[in-house]
């Protein structure tokens, strides 16, 4: 590489008052023509833009805060009214801050405080098992079994109804998507409005000053000084994934030595049932917050086709140079230490670009579209979870991922009846519903290297379209499905609305347990689209104004 001069040269993006007062004009333009998510965005921009507690900054802060008073956002507002009386601020805004103050206040007066909606919400979305003492987060209602042709696989060690939560898990870290990095904070993907800005770099907002320490504690010192290029050069989700899974394994370590030692341990087990775990107090435990439960993750090197590794280690190779000559990352007290810890780095940037691909999992949540419908899906952030990593795939699942729009934390919901002793199978986005049986197969090889020979490939089971009603469900069970389904709370659902979701909820489940012995039919198909959409409801909405996202480029405007 060196070689061919084919390396690229660092970008550097430093704090810019003129680019500041840029993007805070663009926002003002927004705002006058009543464009307040847009303009809101642009006053984001200016903010990461801004020298910490300038003018420009405090001036970003308060045309921000006539967005919210605009929007009807009064805490918003009032928060960055605060934040700002706390600096430096030019004089001549005091006033009109004081104003949009006190007419917050007062409308906040008049606003009944917003109570808990439904209390069954708990019931639902936690885990009501116990959990296992050995893999943290799931429910003790499964067990792991390890072979060597197979690897890892998750079973249910007793009987599981539809509706169950199995697992609970937090992943190793977060990576908030580059369409996201102005709606969301980059640490814990909250959906604070009153984000602020890293004050080195442009390009990464928190909702507060503990998520600014622990981000720079456990990646961004060193990601910081590389965020142009590494925006600007247009590296893929998984490739930032890899970099940053490197990144904060080394910091979740006192020292290199305790590193290294972690990766021989972790590899000592690779090939037994203690494959990701750890020792804590004499026990093994696996938890995803522990770097061995990444770090074994499977990386099909050997289904992998040589131009694939090839390009993969280009990739490895850049990193590398930017942590080498722009950072501090690979420094070393210890001089004889010095090839092995570059070593480490290349190999485990390496490994990761080829376990982010069949491991990493996106976060997304429904965003309203013009007609007030919550049913597209909007992608928000990326992460590692060690034990949802476990889980195999199937194009008919009998279980879906949701979580918590503002965190990462993932759970796992029964979405089928699942007895005891049978395999636990998530969906890595073929399935049979949308797809016939020779695209998934295709597009499942492509990706994740195995040949699909689950139920509905074996089966070749149809596509929804291509259902016909079964003729052998009792008529009084089509009825009561047809019933609770009615268009009209079809449309509820869709329109996102709470209180029909947590009716139906349990209702749905029951169905899809009577229709499972039908299985393929629409009936059950229409129950379980039902009940991912009630999920997604009590999951978090994004409205509509998120699809308003302004043109923005890593290099602004000179």
């Amino acid at each position: 590489m060196s070689e061919l001069d084919a390396f690229p040269v660092l970008k550097k993006v430093e704090k810019s008052d003129s680019v500041s007062t840029y993007y805070r004009n663009q926002g003002n333009k927004c705002f006058q023509a009543s464009e307040d998510f847009k303009a809101w965005q642009y006053y984001n921009l200016s903010l990461l833009h801004a020298s910490y507690n300038s003018n420009n900054y405090c001036l970003a802060l308060s045309n921000r805060s006539a967005v919210f008073f605009s929007m009807k956002k009064y805490k918003e507002c009032l928060a960055d009214i605060h934040e700002i009386f706390l600096m430096k601020y030019p004089q001549d805004l005091h006033d009109k801050l004081s104003k949009r103050q006190m007419l917050c206040q007062k409308a906040l007066l008049k606003e009944i405080d917003d109570k808990e909606k439904h209390s069954d919400f708990k019931n639902i979305l936690n885990m009501q098992s116990n959990r296992d003492p050995r893999y943290l987060c799931a429910s003790t209602k499964l067990v792991v079994e390890f072979n060597e042709e197979m690897g890892r696989q998750v079973f249910a060690k007793e009987d599981i109804r539809v509706g169950e939560i199995l697992v609970e898990e937090d992943p190793y870290f977060t990576l908030v998507l580059k369409t996201q990095y102005l709606f969301s904070c980059s640490y814990c993907l909250s959906r604070n409005l009153n984000l602020l800005p890293c004050k080195d770099c442009c390009y990464a907002l928190y909702c507060s000053d503990e998520c600014r320490i622990n981000a720079s504690k456990d990646y961004h010192n060193i990601e910081c000084p590389l965020m142009a290029s590494l925006f600007d050069m247009d590296f893929t989700k998984l490739e930032l994934l890899a970099l940053r899974t490197v990144i904060k394994a080394r910091y979740d370590h006192n020292d290199w030595q305790s590193f290294l030692r972690t990766i021989e341990e972790a590899e000592a087990n690779m090939n037994n049932e203690y494959r990701g775990h750890i020792k804590v107090n004499g026990e093994w435990i696996f938890d995803s917050k522990h770097y061995a439960s990444i770090h074994t993750l499977e990386c099909n090197i050997k289904k992998r086709s040589v131009s694939d590794i090839f390009q993969k280690s280009v990739t490895a190779v850049v990193f590398l140079k930017f942590l080498t000559e722009h950072t501090n990352f690979l420094q070393v007290q210890d001089s004889k230490l010095s090839e092995s810890v570059r070593n480490c780095v290349a190999a485990t940037l390496l490994l990761h670009l080829m376990t982010s691909p069949t491991n990493m999992h996106g976060i997304s949540a429904n965003i309203q579209s013009a007609d007030g419908n919550f049913v597209e899906e909007q992608s928000l952030a990326s992460a590692p979870y060690g034990f949802h990593s476990l889980i195999n795939h199937s194009c008919v699942p009998n279980v879906v991922r949701f979580g918590k729009l503002g965190s990462g934390k993932m759970k796992l919901f029964a979405l089928r009846p699942i007895k005891k002793g049978m395999q636990i199978f998530d969906n890595y986005g073929a399935h049979h519903a949308l797809e016939d049986c020779l695209s998934r197969r295709a597009s499942l090889k492509f990706q994740y290297k195995f040949h699909c020979v689950c139920e509905a490939c074996v089966n070749d089971w149809p596509t929804y379209l291509s259902m016909r009603p079964s003729v052998h469900i009792p008529e009084k069970l089509v009825r009561i499905k047809n019933k609770l389904l009615n268009t009209s709370v079809i449309n509820k659902l869709q329109k996102g609305d709470e209180e029909t979701a947590v009716k139906l909820f349990k209702s749905l489940c029951s169905l899809c347990e009577h229709f499972e012995f039908y299985a393929p039919c629409t009936e059950l198909s229409d129950c379980q689209e039902a009940l991912k959409q009630c999920l997604s409801i009590f999951s978090g909405l994004l409205p509509y104004g998120n699809k308003l996202m302004i043109p923005w480029s890593a290099i602004p405007p000179e």
